[in-house]
């Protein structure tokens, strides 16, 4: 658990950060997965403030039937699908955080918590296949 409170799974790499996104994306794609957007925040940071930072992606994760079977019956649930996932890394390793399955049992309307749950396990099915599962903690992400 990070120290604001929100539940992080971290899943460790043993390979370099730009084949262990294309492993993520792979295995992602093998659960039936999509990743309609993505956000390269090292890129954006250096662009517009001229900082240097480890290489960092966000990939936006869905499926369009857990997005349809969500927003039919809760609109609000665009903000929560599609599901943010952070790769980070370096030429040795790479780290990969995604959100606790914890968040969907919180305050979240019923109608979305199921569709919700199922993209955490397929999520978490897929991550599985490529990496090593760690404990919860405090990560320096980016």
């Amino acid at each position: 658990m990070t120290s604001d409170g929100l539940p992080l799974r971290t899943f460790t790499i043993p390979e370099p950060y730009d084949a262990a996104l294309r492993k993520v994306r792979m295995a992602l794609a093998r659960q039936g997965l999509r990743t309609p957007a993505e956000l390269d925040v090292a890129a954006r940071l250096r662009q517009d403030l001229g900082a240097g930072v480890a290489p960092c992606m966000v990939l936006y994760v869905d499926t369009p039937a857990i997005l349809l079977e969500a927003v039919v019956f809760n609109r609000g649930a665009a903000l929560l699908i599609p599901q943010p996932l952070v790769v980070t890394g370096d030429q040795r390793q790479s780290e990969v955080l995604m959100r606790g399955p914890e968040l969907a049992a919180g305050e979240i309307p019923e109608s979305v918590r199921e569709p919700l749950q199922e993209l955490h396990a397929r999520i978490g099915r897929a991550l599985e296949s490529i990496a090593e599962r760690q404990g919860a903690r405090l990560a320096a992400i980016c």
